[in-house]
């Protein structure tokens, strides 16, 4: 009793319809042939699996050539498969062909993720500083400044150590060193991140200072760390 043609079996188990309907007929009615394309759909499964590897026979350079097509089908009309190869090639196509779905499935995750994700900006350090203590705060206290780009906008990250907790609250401000003082943010935790205008010029306002204020104290309070950035 002769059975369906391996090669024919093997597109069925790829999701290609059979070539004429007396292989369906045939299959249907043939318990060895059923069983034949159901493993060849158990391979198919187990190469769709990133994580499994087939132990199958490595292809001839024409079963190369059947992949290639078989790839490329949505933009070929006809494919032509040879009408006698040996079973253990077939399995060797199916190999083939389920690594080829393997790594098309984890291509479109890498892409997705590309096309989906958004970049992290690189950051520029603008400036730094080191804090200083003045005569009205304790004798550790100390702290520094990084004044760094990300994107389009300037960030100040401001950071104290041996501060007690103040009556207030402790304020980051820029200054000229003459008359001119702009406040930043309120510091809080020991540390702060807080934009810096588009329109400050940092070599002109490159005194960073942190006073103690009280609490709706809208002008500067008193001075307790001072650094220049440079």
């Amino acid at each position: 009793m002769s059975h369906a043609d391996p090669d024919q079996l093997t597109l069925v188990a790829l999701g290609e319809p059979a070539a004429d309907r007396s292989t369906s007929d045939h299959v249907r009615g043939c318990a060895a042939c059923r069983a034949e394309l159901a493993s060849l759909r158990e391979v198919v499964a187990l190469g769709r699996e990133s994580h499994v590897e087939l132990d199958l026979p490595m292809p001839s350079e024409a079963v190369w050539d059947r992949i290639t097509a078989e790839v490329d089908r949505k933009n070929t009309t006809v494919v032509a498969v040879p009408p006698h190869r040996p079973r253990r090639r077939v399995r060797g196509l199916l190999a083939v062909a389920a690594a080829a779905a393997v790594i098309g499935a984890a291509s479109a995750v890498v892409v997705d993720r590309a096309a989906t994700s958004t970049p992290v900006a690189a950051e520029q350090l603008l400036a730094r500083a080191q804090l200083s203590r003045l005569g009205t705060a304790p004798g550790g206290a100390r702290g520094t400044v990084r004044v760094v780009r990300t994107g389009d906008h300037a960030v100040m990250r401001v950071a104290v150590d041996g501060m007690p907790a103040p009556q207030g609250l402790y304020q980051v401000w820029l200054y000229d060193g003459v008359d001119t003082m702009i406040p930043l943010g309120v510091l809080t935790g020991g540390e702060v991140e807080v934009p810096v205008p588009a329109k400050v010029d940092l070599t002109r306002f490159k005194v960073v200072d942190v006073s103690a204020q009280r609490l709706g104290q809208q002008e500067h309070g008193v001075s307790v760390l001072r650094g220049e950035l440079g």
